[in-house]
């Protein structure tokens, strides 16, 4: 009798030991199941913190030119691009509410003061995403004939450097707004802008080259009424830049413009425009806010008459 006794309190023994073991080991996966759970939430937590936080990159310190500066915008992750520019009349001929136009071109040549306004995603210290707008108020100075909504658009630029050559580039898409572009058919364009600087060494003296390429999109064919509408325009505008400072230079420049008209049948065709130039001047009181007032001249026909007085400025915030 003693025997079996013996053998039921230990088997009880047994069982109670094997729960208790159960129970510590379903505890012990338990609490490691919940840590590892906050583990995960706490690491998403940062993650979505880290692109929410406006941080704020590096200089790009393989871009030193001022202007190129300016026009990569703010170096934070988020921010405001803007613009300001106005178009003046001929320094010898203040009344009149228009800009020359001596190719009889497309476009909006009355004296305006506009601007545009731009939100950018910066992905890294080189490139970033921009989506804007703007508005325009022709013929400022003598009573607003009209106001433009400028064209929406969305774009990406990247800064680079191949040796000594300071480079940036951008790729756009826009749809058109503007009612003399609207007129002949035109609803969109897509467009590619080069800008290129090289320094020589620490003389104060650079040359430049910017190019652009803009492709117009239509809704219908070509009419006769649509005059000198373009299916695409080209433009290099070469430049010499002396720079006082890091933050101050003038230059020269001439603006070199072809254009494919759409009532010519083969696209290859170019045509020259009237050759124009630029002396102006860039003052940048920081990184993110640029000044630039310039005359704009036909070397062919330099008279003030035919000579404009503008200026642009970009700036950046956050």
């Amino acid at each position: 009798m003693s025997k079996g006794l013996l053998v039921v309190a230990l088997v009880g023994l047994t069982l109670t030991a094997n729960a208790q073991t159960s129970s510590t080991t379903l505890s012990t996966s338990t609490i490691s199941t919940t840590s590892s759970a906050e583990s995960v939430t706490q690491e998403s937590t940062l993650k979505v913190g880290d692109v929410l936080k406006n941080k704020k990159f590096e200089d790009d310190k393989e871009i030193t030119d001022t202007k190129l500066k300016a026009d990569s915008g703010s170096l934070s992750r988020y921010s405001l691009k803007f613009s300001l520019a106005y178009s003046g009349p001929p320094i010898g001929d203040l009344s009149n509410k228009y800009q020359p136009n001596p190719d009889g071109s497309i476009g909006v040549f009355a004296t305006s003061l506009g601007g545009s306004i731009s939100g950018r995603y910066r992905m890294d210290s080189k490139s970033a995403l921009s989506v804007g707008t703007g508005v325009t108020a022709l013929t400022p100075l003598h009573g607003v004939e009209r106001t433009d909504v400028k064209t929406p658009f969305i774009s990406y630029d990247r800064n680079a450097r191949l040796g000594e050559v300071q480079m940036r580039n951008s790729y756009g898409a826009s749809i058109t707004t503007v009612p003399n572009f609207r007129d002949v058919g035109q609803y969109s364009s897509l467009s590619y802008d080069n800008s290129l600087v090289y320094n020589f060494g620490a003389s104060g003296f650079a040359v430049g080259l910017d190019t652009g390429l803009n492709v117009f999109l239509y809704e219908r064919g070509y009419e006769k009424k649509d005059g000198k509408a373009s299916r695409y325009h080209l433009g290099f505008y070469p430049q010499v830049k002396y720079n006082f400072s890091d933050r101050v230079n003038v230059y020269t420049s001439v603006a070199m413009n072809f254009w494919n008209p759409r009532f010519r049948d083969s696209e290859a065709d170019l045509l020259n425009k009237t050759l124009s130039g630029r002396l102006g001047m860039g003052v940048a009181f920081t990184r993110d806010i640029y000044f630039a007032p310039f005359l704009n001249f036909y070397p062919e026909n330099l008279r003030t008459e035919t000579t404009t007085l503008s200026f642009a400025t970009i700036f950046s915030i956050l």
